[in-house]
């Protein structure tokens, strides 16, 4: 039946599947309050359109490669972003803890049906007030390797306490 629930389902499910050619799986990015973070990204298609750059569904960022346009969205991070070396991938400096959470990139090019997307989760943590290190360390676990175990030793997991993510 057509309209039917499952039918339905099913359709958006497909929809969702098209909707976007998805570059990769979520990154997850950690950062310190006062620090700064880069976004890395690569994109795939020679002829780049546009990239659009947002935080939880806020634009962000706008770049238009042809002529060498950048729009920031918001003044107040004017001065916070910056492009390393004429790229694309986005650093995000004097990072505040609010800058936490979930950050999507979507690369327009007229060779593509729809936009490339890349999703990242930053997590901003503060530092000692004091400016010392703390007895715990903050680790991304990125390199894990596949088979879930940590790339620390045994000596050095015995004299570190870490926080994986």
């Amino acid at each position: 039946m057509a309209g039917s629930p499952t039918c339905l389902t099913l359709i958006y499910i497909l929809w969702q599947l098209t909707g976007s050619a998805v570059s990769g799986p979520v990154k997850e990015l950690v950062g310190s309050v006062g620090g700064a973070v880069t976004f890395p990204l690569k994109p795939k298609v020679k002829q780049v359109d546009s990239i659009v750059w947002t935080f939880n569904t806020t634009s962000l960022v706008t770049i238009q490669p042809e002529g060498g346009t950048i729009i920031v969205t918001q003044n107040r991070n004017k001065e916070r972003v910056d492009f390393p070396d004429g790229g694309y991938s986005l650093k995000l400096s004097k990072l505040k803890k609010n800058d936490s959470g979930i950050y999507n990139v979507g690369i327009y090019s007229s060779s593509l049906q729809h936009p490339s997307t890349q999703k990242y989760v930053l997590r901003v943590y503060e530092n000692d007030p004091k400016g010392r290190s703390s007895k715990y360390g903050l680790f991304h676990c990125g390199n894990t390797k596949k088979d879930g175990k940590s790339p620390l030793t045994a000596h050095n997991a015995r004299h570190t306490k870490a926080i994986c993510l």
